[in-house]
């Protein structure tokens, strides 16, 4: 071999015909790069003898240094041989919080002090120099390794170097294995760190360095790639001349989508969901050689905040090297990197505290209590029915039975509730007012007094958050924790988990916070059984939401660790026999209320009545002990017709009135006038006694007349009300003066609870009352019966009025336009916008729809639009309602489209774009609808032109908005890692998405909510579609398996197992029986979507397949592959019908209407592939960084800030990938290359 020395002359020998001033030139290039990149003087290998050495092989040497200072900006400065591997210590604290990992990148020139002179410039170290008084926690340690390119002389490559890292770090971290790591890497560093966390995670041996990094700072790493790499090339042929046997492996994984790096992406993406990123790109060129690294190669594209972009100013080997600490440069990565160390410094101390949770038994109950008392904290935040409990404070006076009532239905329920039954459902179900309730709290007080009730949930309709499931399985969670301390840290640790649970589906929030904690449950930390008490189910307002708890309730029969009982009453209506029907009738017991022998039931009534008109006799000194006498109960009790209701109602009648006698009286003319009787008869006499007697008795025609039209009003108000108001705030609401209300109401005891206190709400003592006003059939008296659709267009029309005389923009008064929702006390919220005005808000819509008003362009609700739109969608946001709101929106567009009323309609539908397109930072912060809202707001919008004179003064100039909406209706934010598919449902209503963070999301495709999150993979899921009729979903993952989805509940049907590698894509059969997949293993399978057996396995592909079709007869199956070719298969047998060459990978293939196949190349059908798809250009992106500062206005994160205080928030379109300001204006880059603009009227 060629022995080489050093000459510390830059040389350049030049290819014949070179003249002398380029070679000046080019010697004088190499020593300016070599000056400016490196602490070392610039050197240049030489053979020992110029004699000895043939002019090409000087050439080809001088010719090497010139392409590696340009490629990597190394000096020359060492022989043949290189340095060896090692992680050293260069600051070691004496106390280290954090470790920082420094990974260098390319050695061309095969420096000795590589490691080091990768981040050295003016012999600053700014790893050594400059951080560690910043960061007086953290040990840094430098990993040097061998990264020749040409002068390779081991043959490690990128894994072998890889596991190198893994074995030095962690013997490194013995004594500190918990300690979190943040990686810094530059170039080709940031290949290996990424190689070494994917061997991490399939090696369990390195399991502890996986799991404490928490971020990762790539300086220039080409993840996709480099220019460089060709240089590299180059720079190798040349040196193969001297060197027999240089190695590629390093260069091979920096080539632009070469295969190596495609493996590495794809290995480490579905990873990325564990760390946090900075990447720093490079914005100045190498020479003439141009950008190395660009912005696209040097980033990932994570979403939200798991990854920084930041722009450099400085070309590819400048892009680590800082002179000094106080440079823009270094002040913009020391942030950066300051604050991803302190957060995994954070991060590791909430790890260590949230291990502590698990506080074995033996631990002092002092630390036993600290847990509690985080767990409680996490609690707090689920939503909770206060008044779902049966005993809560609102229905502290509804009566369980008396003894000796009900006494063979009690005991029936009671050996259920103990035994062993595999019947874990009980339904108690009866007509309306046959005392179900009352044994539903029976019930419920028995197994609370013995501590075996786990939760009740009281359903009322019109009642708030006991009148809809929103809260349903939360509020349950709530209960339930409290009743063990196992259940409580298992639910805490699902909402430590699941921050967003409360928004999630019911089927989340059922697996989530009950299914997956009572699993859990193990030895003497729970009672033998828990008793759920649901009552009234079918007063739930959403016939769906019942179906689906019916459903999932039928789930806790897996449960194997405690036996779980459900009490469940309600009336026999068709979405609860439905619900039933779909579980099998094993695990559920019967009982209809109504089939009661009438000899027990009035048995029961006659002790019922005896007790309450007993008590009215002890009230009346008038009135004798034995009061009204046998044979008057004995009426009463035929009078009632096995209704409790009636008996409860008429006894409140009697009790109210103040000549009882008469009352009485009037009870038992009841019973003469309607002998022979159904019971619901009976029960509409006495509600229409109560009313009558309501009517004051001394009174003028006209007062009467008056009297009776307010009580219409007022009663047709209550019974209509999505959510119970108080007598004052249903005063306001109907605008009527104060007492007014109390006036009318004040003889209505019998029917209302009505308490003394104005501030408490009105409810209905029955829901049957409701049904009798409403109905025309049972309530006879014209002086009484509610129309309903009039009486909602009323209450309509009474929100809008209230809505224009009491909203105003800044209505909380928090002056500042960022101010948070979060920041503010809610008792504040509560105080601006009262309950009643919140309800007009919220519900105004819904009774719009529920009416049959007319709209018209100019009327009432247009003007009203017109006016205070701004200042409804602000209120709805204190309220966190702008996710309703959206719905009323839309709702009252389908209003709008139904009539002939273009303008109005117009208004809305803008509306509708507007809502949805600042739907988030409105959420946030409220007052941005009238600042970033209007002014990032299409310029021909309707909205923005009706609210111009709103648009913010201190905003001089900005950039350039669209003219009009663009076909972007929304963005779906959620997943935790890109999303690798998506899917419509059938009709278009709902949307499904897959992704790399192992789930999959099922949304509301008009308001962009989250309804399902699926959970079950334990990879990344590339593919999802819909059965026919949108009953089911299908997933295809990584982790080699398929699932089968329910997609109402999120529970999985099938889990279908046979590939052998990477499920790739999925496809029902049009009438749903069949699903197909395909796979990198080359096959597709044809499934039994009922079974989940395999019914065929296609081969014949030579690559992986992508793609899959069923044609629209489901006769036949077209697969898509990465060997170029579209194969059609006989879907009943299996066989190969036709082979079509493609000369692409197919990745998408779908069967038209036609019957051709349409492919992402073209369309093809059984004679020939058109190859007719185009291709369009992507421009370079954006490469932008600050010029200036001006710390009164900066960009952080999505907000403009101006002096601590959070002014404009920027929509999604308008984030920026870099941003300047100078003075008073603020110039944003953004990644599809776009820049924007502002400029403001704040002052310094």
């Amino acid at each position: 071999m060629t022995s080489f020395t050093v000459s510390y002359t830059p040389i350049l020998i030049l290819p014949a015909g070179a003249s002398a001033a380029a070679a000046f030139a080019a010697a004088a290039s190499l020593r300016r790069c070599c000056l400016r990149c490196c602490c070392l003087s610039p050197l240049l290998l030489l053979p020992p003898s110029a004699a000895a050495a043939s002019a090409a092989a000087a050439s080809a040497a001088a010719a090497f240094a010139a392409a590696a200072s340009a490629v990597a900006g190394f000096a020359v400065a060492t022989t043949h041989c290189v340095s060896k591997n090692f992680l050293k210590v260069l600051v070691s604290p004496e106390d280290p919080e954090v470790d920082i990992i420094a990974v260098h990148g390319l050695n061309p020139t095969n420096t000795e002090f590589h490691a080091e002179a990768t981040w050295t410039v003016e012999n600053k170290l700014w790893l050594r120099d400059f951080l560690p008084p910043q960061l007086p926690s953290a040990r840094v340690l430098l990993f040097g390794y061998n990264a020749n390119v040409a002068f390779e002389t081991s043959i490690a490559g990128v894994r072998e170097q890889a596991i190198n890292l893994l074995n030095r770090t962690a013997s490194k971290r013995e004594e500190a294995e918990e300690r979190p790591i943040v990686f810094v890497a530059h170039s080709l560093g940031g290949i290996v760190v990424k190689r070494a966390l994917v061997e991490a995670k399939l090696d369990d041996s390195y399991k502890s360095i996986r799991e404490a990094t928490y971020g990762i700072a790539f300086f220039g790493t080409p993840h996709q790639g480099g220019n460089f790499a060709k240089l590299g090339d180059i720079a190798a042929s040349i040196i193969r001349g001297v060197l027999r046997n240089p190695s590629s492996t390093f260069m091979e994984a920096l080539k632009k989508d070469s295969l190596f790096s495609d493996t590495l992406v794809g290995d480490f993406r579905h990873q990325l969901e564990d760390y946090h990123v900075l990447s720093f790109f490079e914005t100045l060129p190498m020479g003439r050689l141009g950008l190395i690294v660009d912005q696209k190669s040097a980033t990932l594209g994570l979403a939200g905040l798991r990854e920084r972009q930041i722009p450099m100013d400085a070309d590819h080997t400048g892009v680590c090297k800082f002179e000094s600490a106080d440079g823009d440069d270094y002040e913009q990565v020391s942030f950066n990197l300051i604050r991803l160390v302190k957060s995994a410094v954070k991060a590791a101390a909430e790890r260590a505290r949230i291990a502590s949770l698990s506080v074995p038994s033996s631990r002092p109950l002092s630390e036993a209590a600290s847990v509690d008392t985080v767990t409680k904290s996490l609690l707090s935040h689920l939503p909770y029915a206060v008044d779902a409990p049966f005993n809560t404070y609102s229905r502290q006076h509804n009566p369980t039975c008396l003894p000796d009532t009900r006494v063979d239905l009690l005991r029936e329920i009671y050996t259920w509730a103990d035994g062993k039954d595999r019947r874990f459902i009980y339904w108690l179900n009866g007509l309306a007012g046959m005392g179900k309730s009352t044994i539903a709290r029976t019930v419920a007080r028995k197994y609370f007094n013995n501590g075996q009730l786990g939760a009740s949930f009281f359903f009322s309709r019109g009642g708030g958050d006991v009148g809809h499931a929103s809260k349903f399985f939360t509020t349950i969670a709530v209960q339930l924790a409290r009743k063990s301390r196992s259940l409580q840290r298992y639910i805490g640790d699902a909402v430590r988990e699941n921050a967003d649970i409360a928004t999630q589906s019911l089927g989340d929030q059922w697996r989530q916070l009950l299914l997956g904690p009572l699993s859990k449950l193990s030895g003497d930390s729970y009672p033998s059984s828990f008793i759920l008490v649901i009552d009234a189910l079918d007063e739930c307002d959403n016939d769906e939401d019942i179906r689906t708890i019916l459903e999932l309730l039928a789930e806790a029969q897996t449960l194997r660790t405690v036996r779980l009982r459900v009490l469940l009453t309600s009336r026999s209506e068709t979405p609860i026999r439905y619900g039933f029907y779909q579980i099998p009738e094993t695990e559920h017991q019967d009982f209809v209320l109504h089939h009661i022998s009438p000899l027990i039931v009035n048995h029961d009534i006659t002790i019922f009545l005896k007790y309450k008109l007993g008590l009215i006799a002890q009230k009346k000194p008038s009135l004798s002990a034995s009061w009204p006498g046998e044979e008057t109960v004995k009426q009463l009790v035929q009078i009632a017709g096995g209704l409790f209701i009636w008996a409860a109602t008429a006894c409140r009648f009697i009790e109210e009135g103040f000549l009882i006698q008469e009352r009485l009286a009037a009870i038992l003319r009841i019973g003469s006038s309607i002998v022979g009787e159904q019971p619901e008869k009976y029960l509409n006499e006495i509600y229409t006694t109560v009313l009558r007697h309501s009517i004051p008795a001394k009174c003028y025609e006209e007062e009467k007349e008056k009297f009776l039209s307010m009580l219409r009003d007022i009663l047709g108000s209550i019974v209509t009300l999505l959510s119970p108001l108080s007598i004052h705030s249903l005063s306001r609401l109907l605008n009527f003066q104060p007492g007014e209300v109390d006036d009318c109401l004040k003889d209505l005891h019998a029917i209302l609870d009505i308490s003394r206190d104005h501030t408490h709400l009105l409810r209905l003592h029955h829901p049957s009352f409701r049904d009798f006003l409403l109905k025309k059939d049972r309530c006879n008296d014209s002086n009484f019966w509610v129309d309903e659709k009039p009486a909602n267009e009323t209450l309509a029309a009474r929100c809008i009025q209230l809505m224009s005389t009491s909203l105003k923009e800044d209505i909380c008064g928090v002056t500042i336009p960022g101010t948070l929702v979060a920041d503010i006390q809610r008792s504040r919220v509560e105080q601006c916008l009262p309950l009643e005005v919140q309800y007009a808000c919220l519900h105004w819509v819904k009774h719009l729809r529920r009416s049959d008003a007319q709209l018209r362009d100019n009327d009432y609700v247009h003007q009203f639009l017109q006016k205070h739109l701004l200042h409804w969608l602000e209120a709805l946001g204190w309220m966190q309602k702008i996710s309703e709101g959206i719905l009323e929106i839309i709702s009252l567009e389908s209003i709008a489209s139904a009539v002939n009323c273009l303008s109005l309609y117009g208004f809305i539908h803008d509306l509708k774009r507007f809502a949805l397109h600042n739907r988030v930072g409105i959420e946030q912060a409220p007052l941005q609808v009238y600042y970033s809202a209007l002014f990032f707001t299409p310029v021909t919008s309707i909205v923005r032109r009706q609210f111009s004179n709103k648009m913010p003064w201190w905003i001089k100039r900005g950039p350039e908005v669209e003219a009009s909406w663009s076909a972007t209706l929304q963005t779906l934010e959620g997943h935790s890692a890109p999303v690798g598919a998506v899917a419509f449902s059938p009709d278009s209503k709902h949307l499904a998405s897959s992704s790399l963070d192992k789930t999959v999301r099922i949304w509301d495709a008009a308001m962009g909510a989250t309804l399902q999150t699926l959970k079950g993979h334990s990879d990344r899921v590339n593919a999802v579609a819909f059965s026919s009729d949108g009953k089911q979903l299908a997933s295809g993952s990584w982790d080699k398996t398929v699932r089968i989805w329910d997609a109402a509940t999120g529970a999985t049907l099938q889990t279908l197992k046979g590939h052998s590698g990477w499920v790739e894509a999925v496809a029902f059969s049009p009438d749903g029986k069949q699903l197909a997949s395909s796979s990198s293993d080359m096959t597709v399978r044809i499934w039994d979507a009922a079974t989940g057996a395999t019914l065929q396995t296609l081969e014949g592909h030579s690559d992986r397949v992508q793609a899959v079709a069923f044609s629209s007869d489901g006769k036949q199956l077209a697969s898509g592959s990465d060997d170029t070719t579209v194969r059609i298969w006989d879907a009943a047998t299996g066989a190969t019908l036709q082979t079509f060459e493609a000369n692409t990978v197919i990745k998408m293939l779908s069967y038209s209407s036609d019957g051709s196949i349409v492919t992402n190349r073209g369309r093809l059908d059984a004679i020939s592939l058109h190859e007719d798809a185009a291709f369009s250009s992507i421009s370079s992106p954006l490469a932008l960084r600050p010029v200036a500062f001006q710390p009164n206005i900066f960009v952080q994160d999505e907000w403009i800030v101006h002096k601590e205080s959070r002014m404009l928030w920027l929509p999604p379109h308008y984030r920026h990938s870099c941003s300047a300001v100078y003075e008073k204006i603020v110039c944003l880059g953004h990644s599809s290359g776009r820049v924007s603009i502002f400029e403001f009227l704040f002052s310094h």
